[in-house]
């Protein structure tokens, strides 16, 4: 009954493979912000991040974490207020031959020509992995303090991959077979919250700090799919740039600390 209704759903709607489209619960931009401010905030917290993270690496000054997880949750907001605005400019979809909501039309030539749209998706790609390397340091740190070994955290690559996969697919996917595109995203949505659900459960039995790893389960949920949404508009604004710039995601990185208050930081070996 659930799948037929959505599958109706899909077949009737076709809507971009992005989470706003899909769910198709757009405000009114109550702030009244102009379409670009957000984007460009979400610039300036990507390079504020970047050094804070530098500099806690690099000169260990842990004090900086609070200033760190701040500017993170406020980037992480800031991209679910902009992604659900329903004031962005229109796309002209050739597939389904009407204009819809575009989350990434700076990304797009056809809305703002070929030379803005190249830099709006190389500053869109730098921003969205930006948040993608504090994700994964918010995550090693979370786990370092509740005592995982560095191994146990390395088990959230499996769940990335399937996230990166799935971005991949559906991005490829919109842009040729826009409702098959749909289904591939609602595909690897379902596997991911099963991962992340068994992940739950393992660490919770490691360290019986329930409400810790609950904690990184749902920090990991909120910002992946910040930063899906994202993804998808680089993948979309250029179909032939979506190698590179996965490949981009895959060359993140993360350092994680032995044992707070060691001193001794040692880079994740992803292997």
């Amino acid at each position: 009954m659930i799948l037929s209704t959505l599958s109706e759903y899909i077949n009737s709607n076709a809507p971009m493979s992005n989470i706003p489209a899909l769910l198709g619960l757009h405000h009114s931009n109550p702030l009244g912000l102009p379409p670009i401010a957000i984007p460009i905030f979400l610039l300036v917290l990507a390079v504020a991040m970047r050094v804070i993270y530098f500099v806690i690496y690099k000169q260990e000054r842990r004090q900086l974490y609070p200033l760190l997880y701040t500017l993170w949750w406020v980037a992480l907001a800031a991209t679910y207020y902009y992604c659900f605005s329903g004031d962005l400019p229109l796309f002209e979809d050739t597939d389904l031959h009407r204009k819809e909501v575009c989350v990434g039309w700076f990304c797009q030539r056809q809305v703002v020509g070929t030379g803005w749209s190249l830099l709006g998706v190389a500053l869109l790609s730098y921003t969205a992995y930006s948040m993608f390397n504090v994700l994964l340091h918010v995550i090693a740190h979370q786990s370092d303090r509740m005592g995982l070994k560095e191994k146990e955290w390395r088990e959230w690559n499996w769940i990335i991959i399937v996230m990166l996969v799935g971005v991949s697919a559906a991005g490829i996917a919109d842009s040729f077979a826009p409702i098959t595109g749909v289904w591939i995203m609602i595909a690897y949505h379902v596997v991911m919250f099963l991962m992340v659900v068994a992940k739950l459960v393992v660490d919770t039995r490691r360290t019986h700090l329930f409400h810790r790893c609950l904690f990184s389960a749902f920090c990991f949920v909120v910002a992946f799919e910040a930063i899906t949404m994202l993804a998808i508009e680089c993948i979309e604004g250029y179909i032939y740039l979506f190698i590179p710039i996965v490949g981009l995601f895959i060359s993140a990185d993360a350092r994680y600390k032995k044992r707070e208050g060691s001193g001794k930081w040692g880079k994740l070996d992803k292997k």
